[in-house]
C-alpha cells in the first residue's frame, strides 16, 4: 500500500541518510590529516587527494564552517574526512 502523494509529510518518519561519523584523526603540523582510526585500527594517510573547504550558515546559531580532505590510506581505502571548524571535532563523510 503507497500514501496518497499530496498527503502532508510526516517529520517524524524523516531521518537523515549517511551522517557523518566521528572518528579520530592525527593532524601534521599543518592540520592535515596524517592517520586516521577505522575499526580500531590506525592507518596512516599516504596521501590527501583533494581538499575543500565549506562555510555556510553563517547566521544561525550553529554555523558550518568545515574543511574536508579525501585521502588515500595504507590499506588502499580512499575515504572523506572533514574538520568541524566549530566544535574542532573531526568526522568521516559517508556516501
Amino acid at each position: 500500500m503507497v500514501a496518497h502523494p499530496r498527503a502532508p509529510a510526516r517529520s517524524h518518519r524523516l531521518r537523515p541518510l549517511r551522517e557523518p561519523r566521528p572518528i579520530a584523526v592525527e593532524a601534521d603540523g599543518e592540520g592535515r590529516p596524517a592517520a586516521v582510526t577505522l575499526s580500531g585500527r590506525r592507518l596512516r594517510v599516504l596521501q590527501v587527494q583533494d581538499t575543500w573547504r565549506i562555510d555556510d550558515e553563517w547566521w544561525r546559531e550553529r554555523p558550518v564552517s568545515r574543511v574536508y580532505y579525501e585521502v588515500a590510506l595504507e590499506d588502499g581505502r580512499t575515504p572523506i574526512v572533514y574538520r568541524n571548524l566549530v566544535t574542532d571535532g573531526w568526522f568521516k563523510q559517508a556516501y
